[in-house]
Protein backbone atom coordinates (compact mmCIF):
# COMPACT_ATOMS: atom_id res chain seq x y z
CA UNK A 1 0.00 0.00 0.00
CA UNK A 2 1.22 3.41 -0.93
CA UNK A 3 2.24 5.21 2.12
CA UNK A 4 0.77 8.91 2.09
CA UNK A 5 3.94 11.86 1.87
CA UNK A 6 4.24 14.40 3.93
CA UNK A 7 2.52 17.12 2.12
CA UNK A 8 -0.37 15.16 1.12
CA UNK A 9 -0.55 14.92 5.14
CA UNK A 10 0.06 18.85 5.78
CA UNK A 11 -2.52 19.07 3.45
CA UNK A 12 -5.54 16.65 5.96
CA UNK A 13 -4.58 18.49 8.96
CA UNK A 14 -5.13 21.70 7.46
CA UNK A 15 -8.33 20.79 5.81
CA UNK A 16 -9.29 18.88 9.21
CA UNK A 17 -8.48 21.68 11.14
CA UNK A 18 -9.92 24.55 8.76
CA UNK A 19 -6.66 26.65 8.90
CA UNK A 20 -8.28 28.26 5.95
CA UNK A 21 -9.74 31.30 9.29
CA UNK A 22 -6.39 32.24 10.01
CA UNK A 23 -5.00 32.65 6.94
CA UNK A 24 -6.05 35.60 4.83
CA UNK A 25 -6.46 33.85 1.48
CA UNK A 26 -7.65 36.82 -0.80
CA UNK A 27 -4.53 38.89 0.56
CA UNK A 28 -2.24 36.28 0.18
CA UNK A 29 -3.69 35.49 -3.48
CA UNK A 30 -3.49 39.49 -4.30
CA UNK A 31 -0.03 39.89 -3.50
CA UNK A 32 1.07 37.11 -5.07
CA UNK A 33 -0.38 38.14 -8.43
CA UNK A 34 1.19 41.48 -7.79
CA UNK A 35 4.88 40.10 -7.23
CA UNK A 36 4.06 38.10 -10.72
CA UNK A 37 3.09 41.24 -12.67
CA UNK A 38 5.97 43.11 -10.68
CA UNK A 39 8.20 40.12 -12.54
CA UNK A 40 6.55 40.34 -15.40
CA UNK A 41 6.83 44.28 -15.82
CA UNK A 42 10.42 44.20 -15.07
CA UNK A 43 11.10 41.37 -18.04
CA UNK A 44 9.00 43.61 -20.20
CA UNK A 45 9.60 47.39 -19.12
CA UNK A 46 12.54 47.93 -22.23
CA UNK A 47 10.13 46.65 -24.29
CA UNK A 48 10.98 49.64 -26.89
CA UNK A 49 7.54 52.05 -26.14
CA UNK A 50 6.79 52.78 -22.59
CA UNK A 51 6.85 55.61 -20.15
CA UNK A 52 8.12 53.06 -16.99
CA UNK A 53 8.74 54.71 -14.19
CA UNK A 54 6.18 57.46 -14.71
CA UNK A 55 4.85 59.63 -11.69
CA UNK A 56 1.79 60.57 -13.03
CA UNK A 57 -1.13 59.22 -14.97
CA UNK A 58 -2.27 60.10 -17.88
CA UNK A 59 -5.70 58.75 -19.71
CA UNK A 60 -4.22 60.07 -23.00
CA UNK A 61 -1.33 58.62 -23.14
CA UNK A 62 -3.04 55.09 -24.46
CA UNK A 63 -3.68 57.31 -27.32
CA UNK A 64 -0.48 57.74 -27.89
CA UNK A 65 0.03 53.82 -27.56
CA UNK A 66 -2.45 53.43 -30.20
CA UNK A 67 -1.03 55.42 -32.94
CA UNK A 68 2.32 53.93 -32.23
CA UNK A 69 1.39 50.75 -32.84
CA UNK A 70 -1.07 51.66 -35.97
CA UNK A 71 1.95 53.52 -37.67
CA UNK A 72 5.00 50.51 -36.54
CA UNK A 73 2.66 48.24 -37.74
CA UNK A 74 0.83 49.92 -40.55
CA UNK A 75 -2.24 48.99 -39.88
CA UNK A 76 -4.71 50.01 -42.31
CA UNK A 77 -7.35 47.05 -43.53
CA UNK A 78 -8.02 45.23 -39.90
CA UNK A 79 -11.14 43.76 -37.97
CA UNK A 80 -11.46 45.81 -34.85
CA UNK A 81 -13.49 43.91 -31.80
CA UNK A 82 -13.44 45.92 -28.58
CA UNK A 83 -14.67 44.24 -25.72
CA UNK A 84 -15.97 46.78 -23.00
CA UNK A 85 -17.41 49.80 -25.11
CA UNK A 86 -18.89 51.58 -22.72
CA UNK A 87 -19.55 55.18 -23.82
CA UNK A 88 -17.24 54.58 -26.97
CA UNK A 89 -14.51 56.79 -26.60
CA UNK A 90 -11.98 54.26 -27.90
CA UNK A 91 -14.14 52.60 -30.67
CA UNK A 92 -14.83 56.19 -31.90
CA UNK A 93 -11.16 56.89 -32.00
CA UNK A 94 -10.44 53.80 -34.07
CA UNK A 95 -13.11 54.32 -36.67
CA UNK A 96 -11.57 57.81 -37.17
CA UNK A 97 -8.34 57.05 -37.28
CA UNK A 98 -8.60 53.83 -39.51
CA UNK A 99 -9.90 54.99 -42.99
CA UNK A 100 -9.81 51.66 -45.23
CA UNK A 101 -13.42 51.31 -45.91
CA UNK A 102 -12.82 47.18 -46.21
CA UNK A 103 -12.32 47.84 -41.95
CA UNK A 104 -14.72 46.64 -40.06
CA UNK A 105 -15.41 47.51 -36.24
CA UNK A 106 -17.10 45.69 -33.83
CA UNK A 107 -18.39 46.25 -30.38
CA UNK A 108 -19.36 44.31 -27.40
CA UNK A 109 -21.03 45.20 -24.29
CA UNK A 110 -24.02 44.56 -21.57
CA UNK A 111 -24.04 48.52 -21.63
CA UNK A 112 -26.03 47.51 -18.29
CA UNK A 113 -22.99 48.23 -16.57
CA UNK A 114 -20.32 45.86 -14.89
CA UNK A 115 -22.30 42.05 -14.66
CA UNK A 116 -20.26 42.40 -11.41
CA UNK A 117 -18.20 44.33 -8.78
CA UNK A 118 -14.95 45.26 -9.58
CA UNK A 119 -12.66 47.03 -6.66
CA UNK A 120 -14.72 49.96 -5.44
CA UNK A 121 -16.97 49.71 -8.61
CA UNK A 122 -20.40 47.72 -7.86
CA UNK A 123 -22.18 46.01 -10.29
CA UNK A 124 -24.54 47.91 -12.59
CA UNK A 125 -21.96 50.81 -12.48
CA UNK A 126 -20.71 52.36 -15.72
CA UNK A 127 -23.47 51.37 -17.64
CA UNK A 128 -24.46 53.29 -20.76
CA UNK A 129 -26.70 53.78 -23.84
CA UNK A 130 -25.31 51.75 -27.25
CA UNK A 131 -22.98 54.89 -28.58
CA UNK A 132 -24.74 56.58 -31.73
CA UNK A 133 -22.08 56.22 -34.88
CA UNK A 134 -23.22 56.62 -37.99
CA UNK A 135 -20.15 54.71 -39.46
CA UNK A 136 -21.45 51.61 -41.59
CA UNK A 137 -18.15 49.69 -40.94
CA UNK A 138 -19.47 49.28 -37.54
CA UNK A 139 -21.91 47.27 -34.98
CA UNK A 140 -22.75 46.29 -31.82
CA UNK A 141 -23.62 43.19 -29.74
CA UNK A 142 -25.48 44.02 -26.63
CA UNK A 143 -25.23 41.71 -23.38
CA UNK A 144 -22.66 39.49 -21.71
CA UNK A 145 -19.90 38.24 -23.58
CA UNK A 146 -20.84 34.84 -22.52
CA UNK A 147 -23.73 35.34 -24.52
CA UNK A 148 -23.00 37.53 -27.91
CA UNK A 149 -19.47 35.66 -28.56
CA UNK A 150 -20.37 32.48 -29.94
CA UNK A 151 -23.28 33.37 -31.99
CA UNK A 152 -20.94 36.37 -33.31
CA UNK A 153 -17.81 33.85 -33.95
CA UNK A 154 -20.01 31.14 -35.48
CA UNK A 155 -21.03 33.71 -38.90
CA UNK A 156 -17.72 35.26 -38.50
CA UNK A 157 -15.37 34.75 -41.70
CA UNK A 158 -12.33 37.14 -41.94
CA UNK A 159 -8.95 37.12 -43.43
CA UNK A 160 -7.82 40.57 -42.06
CA UNK A 161 -5.67 41.09 -39.48
CA UNK A 162 -7.39 41.65 -36.32
CA UNK A 163 -6.80 44.52 -33.06
CA UNK A 164 -8.88 43.34 -30.42
CA UNK A 165 -9.20 45.83 -27.22
CA UNK A 166 -9.87 44.47 -24.06
CA UNK A 167 -11.37 46.53 -21.83
CA UNK A 168 -13.78 44.47 -19.56
CA UNK A 169 -12.53 45.54 -16.48
CA UNK A 170 -13.22 41.99 -14.94
CA UNK A 171 -10.70 38.52 -14.59
CA UNK A 172 -14.01 36.48 -15.37
CA UNK A 173 -15.18 38.57 -18.74
CA UNK A 174 -11.34 39.25 -20.32
CA UNK A 175 -10.63 35.50 -19.18
CA UNK A 176 -14.14 34.03 -21.37
CA UNK A 177 -13.02 36.73 -24.35
CA UNK A 178 -9.54 35.38 -24.47
CA UNK A 179 -9.97 31.49 -24.40
CA UNK A 180 -12.97 31.58 -26.96
CA UNK A 181 -11.61 33.67 -29.37
CA UNK A 182 -8.30 31.95 -29.20
CA UNK A 183 -8.99 29.63 -32.46
CA UNK A 184 -9.49 32.97 -34.60
CA UNK A 185 -6.43 34.39 -33.70
CA UNK A 186 -3.27 34.17 -36.12
CA UNK A 187 0.01 36.09 -36.18
CA UNK A 188 0.68 39.29 -36.78
CA UNK A 189 -3.09 39.90 -34.68
CA UNK A 190 -2.29 42.70 -31.95
CA UNK A 191 -3.86 42.58 -28.17
CA UNK A 192 -4.79 45.95 -26.29
CA UNK A 193 -5.44 46.00 -22.68
CA UNK A 194 -6.69 49.01 -20.58
CA UNK A 195 -6.95 47.44 -17.11
CA UNK A 196 -3.51 45.64 -17.54
CA UNK A 197 -1.62 46.04 -14.14
CA UNK A 198 -4.42 45.06 -12.38
CA UNK A 199 -3.06 42.18 -10.18
CA UNK A 200 -6.36 40.35 -10.19
CA UNK A 201 -7.94 41.12 -13.18
CA UNK A 202 -6.98 41.70 -16.96
CA UNK A 203 -3.05 40.69 -15.80
CA UNK A 204 -4.29 37.64 -13.69
CA UNK A 205 -6.66 36.35 -16.84
CA UNK A 206 -4.19 37.14 -19.52
CA UNK A 207 -1.20 35.37 -17.07
CA UNK A 208 -2.91 32.08 -16.82
CA UNK A 209 -4.51 32.61 -20.62
CA UNK A 210 -1.07 32.92 -22.18
CA UNK A 211 0.39 30.17 -20.40
CA UNK A 212 -1.88 27.49 -20.76
CA UNK A 213 -2.08 28.32 -24.24
CA UNK A 214 1.55 28.15 -24.70
CA UNK A 215 1.11 31.40 -26.47
CA UNK A 216 3.90 33.08 -28.07
CA UNK A 217 3.95 36.91 -27.95
CA UNK A 218 5.65 40.36 -28.56
CA UNK A 219 4.90 43.16 -26.03
CA UNK A 220 4.69 46.51 -28.38
CA UNK A 221 4.23 49.20 -25.71
CA UNK A 222 3.25 49.75 -22.24
CA UNK A 223 1.92 53.01 -20.91
CA UNK A 224 0.96 54.44 -17.33
CA UNK A 225 3.26 51.50 -15.85
CA UNK A 226 1.84 49.30 -17.99
CA UNK A 227 -1.79 50.49 -17.15
CA UNK A 228 -2.72 50.08 -21.37
CA UNK A 229 -0.42 47.07 -22.67
CA UNK A 230 -0.36 46.23 -26.37
CA UNK A 231 0.88 42.94 -27.61
CA UNK A 232 1.01 40.79 -30.96
CA UNK A 233 0.51 37.29 -31.80
CA UNK A 234 4.05 35.47 -32.65
CA UNK A 235 4.17 32.12 -34.89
Amino acid sequence: MKKTRLPGKIKGIFFRLRLDKLIPGKIFHFFANLADLSVWISANKNCGYTDFYCYNFKYSRREDLFTHVIQTQNLDEIDYLEFGVSKGQSFKWWIAHIKNENSRFYGFDTFNGLPEDWGLFKKGDMGSSIPEISDHRSAFFKGLFQQTLIPFLKGYKSDRRKVIHMDADLYSSTLYVLTTISPFLKAGDIIFFDEFNVPLHEFKAFREWSSSYYLKYKVLGGVNNFYQVAVMIEP
